[in-house]
């Protein structure tokens, strides 16, 4: 039998990120498959996809609308038959929603209806605290937004990375959702068991603003004496660096034990292997590697774990009993009427920015549901209000024995048995597996009728009041 055609679509190939799940999806699969990659992007000739992707400039980033994106869409299939000598038989297009230009929707809804099998993998969602995102799609699309968002038919598979949005998903209709985790790479383990130099704790993330960079340094002002804390990258976006800049000002005031940007200034490599632990302190990821590869080093991980993200990692076996779901502040510690006049402006903004109508209902369920027995989550605070907290707890420093330890020594065989969960679960064989049995199966689905999805109804979920965090505003 022919083996099958795919063509794999994405903005860009730039380093890390959905370009590292494409580089592995080709190596997971080989030569099972014959494979090309379109970028919007021309790759740099050392990439490792170089040699199989061709460069549409339709597909890349852009707050244009499409210009006759019909003809743009079957220049893109003559293209691809040009390249690989036929059409193929899966078009596995990435982040087709995130409203990174008008385009991709648009090419999406065309192949759809021309009857092309299509796996739709999300990674991100502009309906997941990204308006500036979700007005593109709104200014580029109009009203035809809801109705071309999220195509259904027989031949369209969509492959989200957790269990939330395949949830949110097929909440809103979708009958082919197939739940399709990242291939986690193995690594022996840095340095062994022991802890080589001092006590430092390692934050190894870009400190952007969902990394919850505040509740990194509350932990660096509770933590037994001796310890320091390292985040190891500053932020390069100009709108998050006045952020971090902040924090790093407000830590020097208190002379917190805390060193910034120290992947730069260090070797990498030697701050993992000297840390006693990872931490995590981020209130939103997408797959969830920051919960996977701190076992593949040997390291024990501390700090917040997100259930909607690591449900699936508990239910494989992974033992995250080191993290916590939420850190609970007595609300006086914040300022309660600060915090509630906080939360309904930026809940007014939010639906403002998503054109959703406000109701003083939507607030008075967030109040129900983000403030329990008089506490909040710490996690759920803007930067303004985490630093009231930490400052109450330097003027007031009995109140520190009030909140939980999330200091755990090191445990070898909690370590090690992580670590298998992971290379038996997530490795490159079993997301290959994965992933072949989506294409075969979608390929051999004869192409039916084209419908719509709920696109509004997604938006409402991601917009429950419940789920609001000021760091997402």
């Amino acid at each position: 039998m022919d083996k099958l055609a795919v063509v794999i679509i994405h903005y860009h190939l730039r380093p890390g990120g959905v370009t590292r799940v494409i580089e592995r999806a080709a190596e997971a699969l080989g030569n099972q498959i014959d494979l090309l990659v379109l970028s919007g992007e021309e790759p740099s000739t050392d990439a490792l996809l170089a040699s199989i992707t061709e460069t549409v400039p339709a597909l890349a980033y852009s707050d244009q609308k499409p210009d006759e994106p019909e003809r743009q869409a079957e220049e893109l299939r003559a293209v691809v038959r040009r390249r690989m000598g036929r059409d193929p038989d899966i078009w596995h297009i990435h982040n087709h929603s995130l409203g990174k230009n008008g385009f991709m929707p648009c090419l999406v809804w065309h192949l759809a209806r021309a009857g092309c099998r299509l796996l739709l993998q999300p990674h991100d969602f502009a309906e997941d605290g990204r308006p500036d995102n979700y007005r593109l799609l709104k200014h580029t699309l109009g009203d035809e937004l809801d109705d071309m968002l999220y195509p259904m038919a027989d031949h369209i598979g969509y492959a989200p990375i957790n269990c939330r949005d395949k949830n949110f998903l097929e909440h809103i209709g979708i009958p082919h959702v197939h739940e399709l985790p990242n291939a986690v790479t193995a690594h022996p383990p840095a340095g062994g068991n022991a802890v080589e130099t001092g006590k430092t704790v390692v934050y190894p993330a870009r400190a952007i603003r969902r990394k919850n960079l505040g509740e990194f340094l509350l932990w660096s002002l509770l933590a037994p004496e001796g310890y320091t804390f390292q985040s190891t990258l500053a932020p390069q976006n100009p709108a998050w660096r006045k952020y971090y800049d902040e924090w790093v000002a407000f830590a020097e005031e208190l002379n917190l034990p805390v060193e910034f940007d120290a992947g730069r200034k260090h070797d990498f490599a030697a701050l993992i292997r000297n840390a006693e632990a990872l931490m995590s302190t981020s209130i939103a990821e997408g797959f969830g590697l920051a919960f996977m590869e701190p076992w593949l080093e040997g390291k024990m991980l501390i700090g917040r774990k997100l259930p909607e993200i690591t449900a699936d990692f508990e239910n494989a076996g992974l033992d995250l009993s080191t993290l916590y779901s939420s850190l609970p502040v007595p609300l006086e510690w914040v300022g309660e009427g600060e915090f509630l006049e906080t939360l309904e402006c930026a809940m007014q903004s939010a639906y403002a920015a998503y054109a959703r109508p406000w109701k003083k209902d939507c607030f008075e369920q967030a109040k129900a549901e983000l403030i329990r027995n008089g506490n909040v989550d710490f996690g759920i605070l803007d930067e303004v209000l985490q630093r009231k907290v930490i400052r109450h707890l330097v003027r007031h420093a009995e109140d520190r024995a009030l909140l939980p330890s999330c200091f755990t020594s090191p445990a070898p065989e909690r370590i090690e048995y992580n670590r298998r969960i992971i290379v038996d679960h997530y490795s490159l064989a079993a997301y290959g597996a994965r992933l072949m049995d989506i294409y075969s199966a979608l390929a051999a689905v004869e192409p039916g009728p084209v419908s719509s999805a709920d696109a509004a109804g997604l938006l409402d979920s991601f917009l429950q009041p419940g789920r609001f965090n000021l760091l997402r505003t």
